[in-house]
């Protein structure tokens, strides 16, 4: 078989001759039968090719104040769609839904994270009251923003190599308005691409204004109620530092009110989150601003949404980047990298707070249920700390012992100087002549603080553990035994802080509380209420924790004490023993 242009000389003189021809028949039949322009408005064909719309650049790519070369050319044109429809876009870890009125986000389920028998989504409810949808373009035009609300976009879809799945939703008035918004999907995970531009009166928009909310996810008044779930708020990257942004205060005569950042450096990302899941705006390059928005809820969106007010986050998107859609998963937010972590929420003891979730994940692993795993993390810490525990246990308990044998002759000195008065002069004598007494019996006052100190060195495990148990995504729905079927919120019927606090309690009298005397042995009984108090509404694996560390310190106590009544006894045992002076010598 000849290949033309190879085996016949003459083949490629000829192919131009074919070419020139058939473009000359085109030009003329073009020119003859030119269909008529569509009149303004009429929809484009929604199942027409991707080359009957050209893609828009970002617009930070443009001149400024001129459109992009493709937007331009998409200006000029009317592009829309026929009907309003829905569109998915989903993956392993997420299903997403659209619309193409607006192009906007109507869902945005994640498929292995559920409560009370409904999949997670993060799009708030306030949404559909509102008729207001994330990634909708916000420019503070009122025109500009009802009339790309109400678009309907033409929607195309495609697949990739690998598998992953892009959406492109496209509008243009025709009138030098337009939107273009493209997202795509890998096989897994939880971020998507994302490329946004906009023209408003024939000018390219740097950066986008794109919005989340009314609102973040649902919120039901059992979380609006516990005071350790924290609603949704707004977490950034301003200036290479992060910074949280919680609701400002509003009220029915002040509605809304509007917080802008970026004046401290440059935003290199902002995310509307809540106690376990974050919608994250990852720009390529930084943003220039992000506004946060807190408005004031009706009695009928309080119906819906249990809170007095609700955040709507609008970024300056420039064009290219990605958006994060998942749960504050440490593992997830680590990979990201920079200071994503810091979304978890739990501080400086983010670290250790990370070390004490793998070792939970890990029991967990071996025993199914997160509860035995508290159980088990607990009693874990409480034996690699037993040596410093033991030791200032035993010096607390020989202080209080001390203490407790001094008892009578303290009091005698303070009857003796309160029958004469307590002036500055007659305290010092007091404290002096206590003092004496002290040295003479070999007791140091101050020597139970020292017993204190190996206690300081585990606080910080406590406090990691307090930042991560009610916030732990891991912890939520999730069972112990009975009552007990979510470890994220409070023990329905008080069973576990009861306990805490009648277990504290007990450690309390365990120990030698004889010598502490008015507003000290007050506030050492007062210790117990005051925790079982705030425990009644923690959440019930913070509770649990608590309660077994009470238990074992009970038992670590009862040991000691054990140890003390015996050491007692010997030396009881050795001075009756031990003969009182030297025996006679017997005479012949």
């Amino acid at each position: 078989m000849e290949q033309l242009g190879q085996e016949d000389p003459k083949s490629g003189q000829r192919l131009l001759v074919a070419m020139v021809v058939m473009m000359a028949l085109l030009a003329v039949w073009s020119w003859f039968y030119k269909p008529a322009a569509p009149p303004a408005g009429t929809p484009a064909t929604q199942g027409v090719a991707a080359t009957a719309t050209p893609a828009m650049t970002p617009a930070e790519e443009a001149p400024k104040g001129e459109a992009p070369k493709g937007q331009a050319e998409a200006v000029a044109q009317a592009v829309a769609g026929e009907a309003e429809s829905s569109v998915e876009l989903s993956n392993a870890d997420l299903a997403l839904t659209f619309s193409s009125r607006g192009g906007v986000l109507t869902k945005a389920i994640l498929k292995h994270y559920a409560y009370a028998g409904q999949p997670d989504d993060l799009v708030s409810p306030l949404s559909t009251q509102a008729d207001k949808y994330p990634l909708a373009v916000v420019t503070g035009d009122e025109a500009y923003d009802r009339e790309v609300a109400a678009a309907l976009f033409h929607v195309e879809q495609t697949s990739g190599q690998g598998g992953a799945k892009s959406v492109t939703f496209d509008w243009s008035d025709g009138k030098g308005n337009a939107v273009h918004k493209a997202l795509t999907l890998d096989t897994k995970g939880y971020l998507l691409d994302l490329t946004v531009s906009a023209v408003k009166d024939g000018k390219a928009l740097s950066p986008v204004p794109l919005a989340w909310g009314p609102g973040f996810a649902g919120l039901e008044k059992s979380q609006a109620e516990n005071r350790y779930f924290l609603q949704e708020y707004v977490g950034l990257e301003e200036g290479g530092s992060f910074k949280k942004v919680t609701r400002s205060k509003v009220k029915a005569d002040n509605p809304m009110v509007t917080d802008t950042y970026g004046t401290k450096g440059p935003l290199g990302w902002a995310a509307i989150t809540n106690n376990y899941f974050a919608a994250a705006f990852w720009p390529d390059s930084p943003m220039p601003w992000v506004r946060v928005v807190t408005e004031h809820l009706s009695e009928d969106a309080q119906k819906i949404h249990p809170a007095d007010s609700d955040i709507t986050l609008v970024v300056g998107f420039p064009g290219k980047g990605r958006l994060f859609l998942g749960p504050k998963a440490w593992d997830i937010l680590k990979e990201m990298g920079g200071n994503f972590t810091r979304l978890t929420n739990w501080g400086w003891l983010g670290p250790l707070c990370a070390v004490l979730l793998w070792g939970l994940k890990w029991l967990y692993s071996g025993v199914g249920n997160y509860g035995v795993a508290i159980l088990l993390l607990t009693l874990i810490i409480k034996v690699a700390f037993f040596p410093l525990t033991q030791r200032s246990m035993v010096k607390m308990k020989e202080m209080g012992d001390s203490m407790k044998r001094l008892k009578p002759q303290v009091d005698r000195i303070k009857s003796k100087y309160k029958k004469i008065g307590r002036d500055m002069a007659t305290r010092q004598k007091m404290n002096e002549e206590m003092m004496a007494l002290y040295q003479r019996e070999g007791v140091n006052p101050l020597g139970g603080m020292s017993g204190c100190l190996p206690l300081l060195i585990q606080m910080p495990i406590f406090f990691a553990l307090f930042d991560l148990l009610p916030k732990a995504i891991e912890l939520r729905g999730a069972p112990f035994f009975g009552w007990i079927q979510d470890l994220s919120v409070k023990d329905p019927y008080y069973v576990t802080p009861i306990l805490m606090g009648v277990t504290m309690a007990a450690s309390t009298l365990m120990t030698s509380t004889q010598t502490l005397e008015g507003a000290q042995k007050a506030m050492m009984w007062l210790m117990p209420v005051m925790f079982t108090w705030f425990c009644l509404w923690a959440p019930a694996g913070l509770t649990l924790y608590w309660l077994a560390n009470n238990v074992l310190t009970i038992g670590q106590q009862t040991l000691i004490n054990r140890q003390a009544a015996a050491k007692q006894a010997e030396i009881q045992k050795s001075r009756k023993s031990t003969p009182k002076g030297p025996s006679r010598p017997s005479h012949a």
